[in-house]
């Protein structure tokens, strides 16, 4: 946890440069995620997770910004007895890749949390993914895919989330 601060910091700490790329807003972002493991373990519950993101993301340069989001997800499937709500924090760094007509193609990778509200288990994260922003008049729609890998106490577990929504 130690290391998801000390990301955090520079995270936040990277506004001082953003003010000075011709003064860019930091950008909004909001959406839903579905979130599962691929197989049966004990760190997070079994079956997908729906849930809901928000992240603000400062701009160094032109191709390169600092992000932090934080996620609520719900694994519902097990029924109302058997919700568990999990936290979802993560840090990272985003670089817009070349090339994409009508679509911003970019790459994402840092570190993370994944905090249940119940039941135990969870862990810090590492991820890495990739996505698309596509323009529209004065906001994006974006789509990703966040391949993430939890480190519990005895194992590791390989996560997927898939993500869509809305860049202000």
């Amino acid at each position: 946890m130690r290391a998801l601060a000390f990301v955090l910091v520079l995270v936040l700490s990277g506004t001082a440069s953003a003010q000075r790329y011709g003064n860019t807003p930091p950008r909004i972002g909001a959406g839903f995620e579905l979130t599962s493991a691929f197989y049966s373990q004990d760190v997070i519950p079994d079956g997908p997770a729906l849930g809901v993101r928000g992240r603000v993301a400062l701009p160094i340069n032109a191709d390169v910004s600092l992000g932090a989001s934080l996620g609520v997800g719900a694994h519902l499937f097990g029924g109302a007895d058997d919700t568990r709500f999990v936290l979802s924090p993560q840090t990272s760094v985003i670089v817009t890749l070349p090339g994409g007509r009508d679509a911003v193609r970019y790459a994402f990778g840092g570190l993370g949390g994944f905090l249940p509200l119940s039941g135990g288990g969870g862990g810090p994260t590492i991820h890495a993914g990739f996505g698309w922003a596509i323009p529209l008049t004065e906001t994006s729609v974006f789509v990703e895919v966040n391949p993430s890998l939890i480190v519990g106490q005895e194992e590791a577990v390989p996560v997927l989330a898939v993500r869509t929504g809305v860049i202000f």
